[in-house]
């Protein structure tokens, strides 16, 4: 017969205990790995395009040379998406970010066009900070188009003659709003002189001389309120004169 002194008998393990506890860890470990299974961000389904203006979904999914239909999600590269977005000329700023659902958000920040420039056979679209956004691909017909022989560098639209004609231009959108829907394009000819066409009330060449400032500007705007006031339809205005001549 062999002897167990109670010292022994207390050091050893308690599987009543044990058998609980294994069972407790197993749980949380179980837990653990199903919220973390929950968490995993689904493949993604959809792409959601954010801040768009006069970018479309379908412009940028061809830039960024993604198959419409149908839209693999294993062919998906999109981590180098943000990187590509932002050196689009259209685009101020660019994120990109991956929700848990399956939505890839594509939020935007777009310049935004101010003038067509028609240089040669080429047209442009360009911001307050004469940058091109376009070439020969005008997204915002509506535009005020700019027509001469501008120097063109680091895609840029140079020059002072530009400068003045676009700060000319937008003072005076501001203190004649009204011109804004009816002059269609300022140009300035060979010989140094500007025409204005106008696109309302009716189609109007208007000889402006060779300066154009704020008071050719509202020597234009009094020619329109006259002629719409007496109901005259003129085809051309001169304004190299002190007078307004119609015909």
């Amino acid at each position: 017969m062999v002897d167990t002194s109670e010292e022994n008998q207390e050091k050893r393990p308690n599987h009543r205990m044990l058998v609980p506890l294994v069972l407790l860890v197993s749980g949380l470990v179980a837990a653990m790995a199903l919220f973390h299974w929950a968490k995993r961000p689904k493949p993604i389904q959809k792409l959601v395009f954010e801040g768009l203006i006069v970018l479309t979904s379908q412009d940028l999914m061809e830039y960024l040379e993604i198959p419409s239909d149908p839209l693999d999600p294993n062919k998906l590269s999109w981590e180098k998406w943000e990187q590509k977005l932002n050196s689009h000329p259209r685009i101020q700023k660019a994120r990109v970010n991956r929700n848990s659902d399956g939505r890839l958000i594509i939020t935007l920040q777009e310049r935004v066009a101010e003038f067509i420039v028609h240089v040669g056979d080429m047209l442009y679209e360009v911001d307050d900070q004469n940058m091109i956004l376009s070439e020969n691909h005008v997204l915002d017909p509506y535009l005020l188009t700019i027509s001469g022989n501008f120097p063109i560098s680091s895609n840029q639209i140079q020059g002072t003659q530009f400068n003045d004609i676009a700060s000319v231009l937008r003072s005076a959108l501001v203190a004649y709003p009204a011109l804004k829907t009816r002059i269609s394009e300022i140009q300035i000819e060979d010989d140094g002189d500007y025409i204005i066409f106008l696109k309302s009330p009716n189609p109007i060449k208007v000889l402006i001389g060779n300066t154009f400032n704020l008071y050719n500007v509202r020597k234009l705007y009094a020619a329109l309120a006259y002629l719409e006031t007496e109901e005259i339809k003129a085809n051309e205005i001169d304004l190299r004169g002190e007078d307004a001549v119609y015909h």
